[in-house]
């Protein structure tokens, strides 16, 4: 696979939050870098930030950025060669192949035996989200987890004496029940946007006996592929809001808050805004219920959304090492698991501050899913030119959503998508034999 990032990045210009330290510590005090996100991570962190640095000693200069702002900081600045950042926090799913392949990943063998991390407790994270490609080195500690969830009206199933839908079958039968465009209410919202559908699209697709790629070439024109993006456009093309297809991730909670859609089949993380009473009317209606299943069963994706990582160019890897511990921890994974963004701590979901937080059917839906056998482990295809593979093949998903899945190209569509999806493919070496993922 060619060498990533050969095209140098045009410098950002970004405005960063500093936490640092008081003045006055001495100057042998170790004292470290650590870029972040800012989202219920940063907010963990921030909770116990002080008592960290009271217990450690060690002074914590934390700068935040927003997710997209943050990915084109490390870039840019690790390019350079002589960062002196120490810890960052990254998503393995987008950028473990571009950091580790620069050399910007530290190996954490040797540090995963420290018993104070207790590395045993991270057994469910999926190992290959979180190895560093071509080697058996753990290059991250996985933070929080992603899987797709089923969140629904309990007020509206009540009404009509539904329970949630098991299967595709059922979910069709729901949305006929509680569809209602005459007075601005609709069964269902998935996202409808080209390129932000596509994790969420990955269920469905495998569900149909589907996927992105086989055998190191594009799966998009097969059968089941077809007969799930199909479908995707009868649901939603029959079934959710109008201007669904421009519908991404924060457009799922405003149409559930909102008391415009019944349903929404998204990510874990909206739990959050869901069931925060100053965010909607109905934060006491929010029923969450494992994905239905499709003819091959249900696979819901489990990505490793965000980890946190050790710069190989550290001058403080000890202090780092403090620091990847408590970001890591209990008191972080209590924090921010509520929230929508579960730890992959087993024992988190032991800890009372997470069960005294957390809805039963919350913490049994994920249970659920996260159990689920399936070949979807990532919810994206797994190549360099990701980003525009995902934009090639939600064209044509937009098309069956705007068809209702009767569009009499989609097939056409598919398989020059497909086609599009083997040149990019080829453009990189990862075509048959040479695909390496």
């Amino acid at each position: 696979m060619k060498k990533l990032l050969s095209v140098l990045l045009v410098m950002l210009v970004a405005t960063s939050l500093v936490f640092a330290g008081g003045s006055g510590e001495s100057s042998d005090q170790p004292r470290i870098r650590v870029l972040s996100m800012t989202a219920q991570i940063s907010d963990g962190i921030l909770e116990y930030l002080d008592e960290f640095e009271e217990e450690s000693g060690i002074k914590v200069d934390l700068e935040l950025y927003g997710e997209s702002e943050l990915r084109q900081k490390e870039m840019t600045e690790f390019m350079t060669g002589n960062s002196t950042v120490d810890v960052y926090l990254f998503s393995p799913l987008q950028d473990m192949a571009a950091f580790s392949q620069n050399g910007w990943i530290e190996p954490l063998d040797e540090y995963l035996t420290d018993p104070e991390l207790n590395w045993d407790d991270f057994s469910s994270a999926p190992p290959k989200q979180i190895t560093i490609p071509g080697t058996d080195s753990v290059g991250c500690i996985p933070l929080y987890s992603s899987v797709q969830l089923m969140y629904y009206r309990t007020d509206v199933f009540e009404k009509y004496g539904l329970e949630p839908p098991k299967t595709y079958d059922e979910l069709i039968e729901v949305c006929k029940t509680i569809n209602n465009p005459k007075d601005n209410f609709y069964a269902i919202a998935c996202r409808g946007e080209r390129n932000a559908l596509t994790s969420q699209y990955s269920p469905f697709l495998f569900a149909f006996g589907g996927s992105f790629i086989k055998d190191g070439k594009s799966d998009f024109a097969s059968e089941g592929s077809y007969e799930a993006t199909k479908f995707y456009g009868e649901l939603l093309g029959n079934y959710a809001p109008p201007g669904i297809l421009t519908a991404g991730y924060s457009q799922m909670t405003q149409l559930f808050n909102s008391g415009t859609v019944g349903m929404v089949i998204d990510a874990n993380a909206l739990y959050a805004t869901l069931v925060d009473p100053a965010e909607s009317a109905y934060a006491d209606k929010v029923g969450v219920a494992a994905i239905p299943a499709g003819p091959e069963g249900a696979h819901s994706y489990r990505q490793v959304s965000w980890a946190v990582a050790m710069y190989p160019g550290s001058k403080n890897k000890e202090a780092a090492w403090e620091f990847m511990k408590f970001v890591a921890g209990s008191d972080v994974a209590a924090y921010i698991t509520p929230l929508g963004m579960p730890s992959f701590r087993n024992s988190v979901w032991t800890d009372e501050r997470v069960e005294s937080a957390m809805t039963p059917d919350m913490v049994q839906a994920y249970a659920d899913t996260y159990a689920l056998t399936t070949n979807n482990e990532f919810g994206l295809p797994r190549m360099t030119a990701v980003t525009e593979a995902r934009d090639i093949m939600g064209g044509a998903v937009v098309y069956s959503i705007e068809t209702k899945g009767q569009g009499p190209e989609l097939r056409q569509m598919m398989q020059d998508a497909a086609a599009d999806v083997d040149e990019l493919l080829k453009a990189y070496d990862e075509y048959g034999e040479n695909y390496n993922w």
